[in-house]
């Protein structure tokens, strides 16, 4: 396939890029992008951010114009069985992509932008931005790609998991509201033009490496996998190991699922007067004290910055998130992946299926099934090697700048090799 040349314009002859960036409200979302927001504006550029009003705070020190919406997509998600249906969460997406809509279409009338990056989550909205000002658009993944051999998540959902209901009349209602809503704002036409579900955006961003997408080899230059984005501001804070060199074990459940201090207090038990020091990140969802008193090898905090935990770990137990991944996997340690909802149960697969860790499935653990996981995983050498071949793929990753770069390359017109 031709291509243009892929070096990026220099300075002098590159003018300031307008980048409207819409972004979805959950946090491991949001992380995957603000290093490249950042970059961006360090290069000179301008970044409008449109951001939940509940994650604003998190967007202030890239240096972005902050505008804010509300939204109503739960903070956390659910993990009772049958407490979150595909069809519930199929709503909850579908009033979120427009949630930002008006904000959206005001920012760009009163600074039209040249570019518009969104989340794959956030498509609508962007879409209809995009058409109206006629300019390209770039698709964020927080975690794996798609295209038409690689299912969205990267591989089919949870089994077992009904499907959403099309005839669900939740569904049909929203459709009627959401069509109002969008000839009130007057971008029907826009977006009776085609589907809008950011189909020929002109990049696609992954924040994976490609050996760890699924398919990886099926992706063209329309993609960039990137890898994971670190900012210094994800080192922040300290924390060591005790003294006397036990093996360190990290346990998280991330930032939308974890609302379980059962789970937390089954790890402390379960490594209780163990080897092992055990270190809890706990999250918003759990407050400390509710676990009682911990076994003096468990240390639990509402959070730690992972990299400064996993530089010392020999294990990490996690629920499968893409950014939990990548910090485990730029350090060279395997995990146990305890998924918590239905698309965590894809890259706990991937994880499997490359030798990098062990999958548990939640009605299946134990505190036998747990620690057996753990040790075994500490001590498998080929586990290790592989890890250690994923970790090397991970910080050769374009990164940042390397996003950046294609950003410049896509609102001059060149085309990029990934």
């Amino acid at each position: 396939m031709p291509s243009a040349d892929p070096t990026p314009l220099t300075g002098a002859a590159r003018p300031p890029l307008h980048v409207l960036w819409l972004t979805f409200p959950a946090y491991g979302h949001l992380k995957a992008s603000l290093a490249v927001m950042e970059e961006l504006v360090g290069r000179g550029h301008r970044v409008t951010c449109v951001v939940a009003e509940r994650l604003a705070d998190r967007v202030a020190s890239t240096g972005a114009r902050i505008l804010t919406y509300r939204t109503s997509f739960p903070e956390s998600i659910a993990t009772e069985p049958g407490s979150e249906t595909a069809t519930t969460m199929l709503l909850a997406f579908l009033r979120e992509s427009f949630a930002p809509l008006e904000t959206a279409l005001a920012a760009a009338a009163a600074d039209p932008p040249d570019l518009v990056a969104h989340d794959a989550l956030a498509s609508d909205t962007a879409v209809a931005v995009a058409r109206l000002h006629r300019v390209p658009t770039v698709r964020t993944y927080a975690g794996f790609g798609t295209n038409d051999q690689v299912p969205l998540n990267g591989t089919e959902a949870e089994p077992g998991r009904a499907p959403a209901d099309p005839a669900d009349p939740r569904l049909r209602e929203l459709g009627t509201l959401l069509s109002e809503r969008v000839e009130r704002a007057g971008v029907a036409a826009v977006l009776a033009d085609g589907p809008a579900n950011g189909d020929g955006a002109a990049l696609n961003v992954a924040f994976v490496t490609r050996d760890f997408q699924p398919g990886g080899d099926t992706f063209g230059d329309d993609y960039c996998f990137a890898g994971p984005c670190p900012r210094p501001a994800d080192l922040a804070g300290s924390w060591a190991p005790p003294p006397g060199g036990a093996p360190v074990l990290l346990v998280s459940l991330g930032t939308s699922v974890n609302r379980r201090p059962d789970f937390f207090r089954a790890c402390a038990d379960t490594f209780a007067g163990t080897p092992w020091h055990v270190v809890m990140t706990l999250g918003s969802g759990v407050d400390p004290a509710s676990l009682g008193a911990l076994p003096p090898n468990v240390e639990a905090h509402p959070w730690v910055q992972h990299p400064l935990v996993l530089e010392h770990a020999s294990a990490f137990v996690c629920q499968g998130g893409i950014g939990s991944l990548n910090e485990a996997f730029q350090q060279g340690v395997p995990a146990v992946v305890v998924p918590q909802q239905w698309d965590q149960y894809g890259t706990a697969r991937r994880v499997e299926e490359l030798g990098l860790g062990r999958i548990l499935d939640p009605g299946q653990l134990t505190a036998a099934t747990l620690r057996t996981a753990v040790e075994e995983i500490a001590v498998d050498h080929r586990m290790r090697e592989r890890v250690a071949a994923m970790r090397r793929s991970v910080r050769a990753a374009p990164g940042a700048r390397g996003v950046a770069d294609r950003f410049e390359a896509v609102a001059s017109g060149a085309l990029v090799q990934g």
